[in-house]
């Protein structure tokens, strides 16, 4: 990873995570470094943060495993909507499917919980900027 930090301008990062403690030290890690980030607890209210802010969304760090609409839906319910930029999984799963599972429902890559800060940040440098290389 370069020292160059991703451009974000005036977008930002859409976390979806169910659980309390990991929602609040993955959004901490990218508040702490200026990186806007939007938390929301389950895909509804991701595809509902979306619907009302489709041009600030850059990226989204997307949990498999959530109440409600689960993260595969979710992603469903982006891509139907229009959302084309990265979704990256995330779960504390290593042994099961849920790499294929993802990728099938339309996510672009793949985070094992727990997430490490460079993990994240290499994640949103080879995502965010894609565009640009």
């Amino acid at each position: 990873m370069d020292n160059e930090k991703p451009d974000l301008k005036d977008g930002r990062i859409l976390l979806v995570e169910d659980d309390f403690v990991n929602g609040k030290i993955i959004s901490r890690l990218l508040e702490m470094d200026n990186i806007p980030t939007d938390w929301v607890k389950n895909g509804k209210e991701a595809i509902d943060f979306y619907l009302k802010n489709k041009d600030s969304v850059l990226m989204v760090f997307m949990d498999l495993q959530m109440p409600i609409v689960d993260g595969y839906k979710a992603t469903v319910g982006l891509r139907e909507n229009g959302f084309m930029r990265p979704i990256v999984a995330m779960t504390a799963n290593a042994f099961s499917n849920d790499n294929i599972k993802s990728k099938e429902a339309g996510m672009n890559d793949f985070l094992l919980k727990p997430v490490s800060k460079m993990d994240l940040f290499m994640m949103i440098e080879k995502w965010v900027n894609i565009d640009k290389k």
